[in-house]
């Protein structure tokens, strides 16, 4: 990992405040409202399902409590084709759903979140993203507070979406001189949806300033850079999720 403070806290260790225990507490995961696939408007899109369910589960086993967020708060739309494609052989969609599904049944509104209750901020993947993460002003706001006091931030494939909008206190984007990674065009040409999504994710993080970082396809690939943890793809979700569970109890130097 780079050395330096860099823009707004990116680097900053942590304090311990007196009565506060680092190793546990709640995790927010935001996500997106968004549930149909730019012009394909007949196609349902939104998380991906595994890149919500992995990471809970290793939180929850470290002893985390998950809190879902979205724009419009209520229901989570899950991309119906994360049901029927896993990409770890451990993990059935349709039974974690089974299991699980009081979990995506409801969701706080953004403009609801206070950060002060939160360890740390997650972003799953899932197309929806595109269209209003990307873009929200209330979950951009929400992602300043938890950069400027050194919370780890994570993002998995497309989640990365919602580090866009954020700005660090002198104005530049939270991304300027950061190493991440996240879906690559390589992987939408493979699904033949680079001509839906509305932008190449790659090419925007660099127009942020980002130093973007990719993989071969499907590739488990994870970048950490101070608080910020990213992942390629799905394939990256255990990792992400694991090294957020270092930083969170270790400071912003999970390696």
């Amino acid at each position: 990992m780079p050395d330096g403070d860099g823009p707004a806290g990116l680097h900053r260790r942590r304090e311990k405040g007196r009565g506060e225990t680092m190793g546990r507490g709640n995790v927010l995961f935001v996500v997106t409202s968004h549930d149909r696939m730019g012009v394909l408007r007949n196609r349902k899109t939104g998380i991906w399902l595994e890149d919500f369910a992995v990471p809970h589960e290793i939180l929850s086993e470290a002893g985390y409590e998950v809190k879902a967020a979205s724009p419009r708060g209520g229901e989570i739309p899950v991309d119906p084709d994360s049901l029927r494609h896993s990409k770890y052989a451990a993990f059935d969609p349709e039974a974690w759903l089974e299991r699980r599904k009081e979990l995506l049944m409801e969701s706080m509104p953004l403009g609801e979140v206070r950060h002060d209750d939160f360890a740390a901020v997650f972003y799953p993947g899932g197309y929806g993203s595109f269209w209003d993460l990307s873009v929200d002003r209330e979950n951009a706001a929400l992602l300043e507070k938890f950069v400027r006091e050194g919370k780890p931030v994570a993002a998995i494939r497309h989640g990365g979406t919602a580090l866009l909008a954020a700005k660090n206190d002198s104005g530049c984007s939270i991304l300027n001189g950061r190493r991440v990674t996240g879906a690559s065009d390589d992987e939408e040409r493979q699904l033949a949806l680079d001509r839906v999504v509305p932008f190449s994710l790659g090419k925007r993080l660099r127009s942020c300033g980002a130093e973007y970082i990719c993989a071969d396809p499907w590739e488990p690939h994870v970048v950490v850079d101070g608080i910020l943890i990213t992942g390629q793809n799905t394939q990256s979700a255990g990792r992400v999720a694991q090294v957020m569970v270092s930083a969170m109890e270790n400071g912003c130097d999970p390696e």
